[in-house]
């Protein structure tokens, strides 16, 4: 197994604010993986640490096997994506793609042009002309040309509409299918991205809650429904609000491998459980009480 990012014990906080709280990750080189989280749970914080735009309090990040103390140089091998680049507004599209092509040794300029054509866009405009989702291609087009080793993709949909949106998942897996890389996509919107992923890792309030692969998770979250006490006598989830209940009978989102043991102890006690996806998973986990008729 080639570890493409490895993150050891990452601690990370702005004042009281705790962001990344002893993380601990592995990103293997040549998978895709989807980096998953609410808005404002870290997800853009943590790709900042990855990359060297931020300094962690604590911790230790390697990309393939070296710190940046240990040789800067590693930062060659990523190319972060995101809407909101520091692009001067006045500059044509085509100097920002002839000056950021120019970080990356493996830059496809064919790739690129073929592109703008797909995406409509007009290299002779200046940056502070295109839309806000024209904005966001100019910088996925970047990235997808790039080749980089490590790709990061910090909600690579925003502003785009939903032709554009599946061209660009489209583009990103053709991409990759050619040239073998690792590829993280930073997203809240799980839904769309749940069947290019073979990795995930789901974090939340700076931890990081899970990291398995897509089929894993598949197997493992599920929906169980029954008697609440029942419930908890087997799967002790009496800090987890339910779901949805009715009468008595309750319903709550579990992760965790059911055995022939268990799942027999579920029937006995008229337990009922079904897989969920990822994006039922997800929301579940993040889901809040809201009452709205006392």
């Amino acid at each position: 197994m080639d570890l493409a990012i490895e993150i050891k014990n990452l601690n990370h906080s702005f004042g009281k604010k705790i962001i990344c709280n002893n993380m601990n990750i592995n990103f293997e080189y040549g998978k895709i993986y989807g980096l998953l989280g609410k808005n404002g749970t870290g997800k853009s914080t943590l790709i900042n640490l990855i990359g060297n735009q931020l300094v962690c309090k604590s911790g230790e990040i390697k990309i393939f096997g070296k710190t940046v103390k240990e040789d800067i140089s590693v930062l060659e091998d990523i190319c972060i994506v995101r809407e909101k680049e520091f692009f001067l507004k006045d500059y044509k599209v085509k100097s920002i793609f002839n000056m950021h092509s120019k970080f990356y040794k493996n830059y496809d300029y064919n790739l690129q042009n073929k592109l703008c054509r797909l995406f409509e866009i007009n290299e002779k405009l200046t940056y502070k002309s295109l839309s806000r989702g024209q904005k966001t291609l100019l910088s996925n087009i970047i990235g997808i040309c790039s080749n980089c080793p490590i790709t990061i993709f910090d909600e690579p949909t925003v502003g785009l509409d939903a032709v554009n949106r599946n061209y660009f998942y489209d583009v990103l897996i053709e991409s990759y299918s050619e040239n073998p890389r690792t590829i993280i996509i930073a997203t809240h919107l799980i839904e769309e991205v749940e069947n290019l992923l073979e990795e995930v890792v789901i974090i939340k309030d700076g931890d990081v809650k899970i990291t398995d692969s897509l089929e894993n998770i598949r197997q493992k979250a599920y929906f169980i429904s029954g008697n609440k006490n029942k419930i908890n006598n087997i799967f002790e989830l009496k800090d987890q609000r339910p779901l949805k209940h009715f009468g008595d009978n309750y319903t709550y989102w579990y992760y965790g491998v059911l055995n022939k043991t268990i799942k027999n102890k579920m029937d006995d006690f008229n337990i009922s459980y079904e897989n969920i996806s990822l994006n039922e998973l997800f929301l579940s986990m993040n889901r809040k009480d809201v009452t709205l008729y006392e």
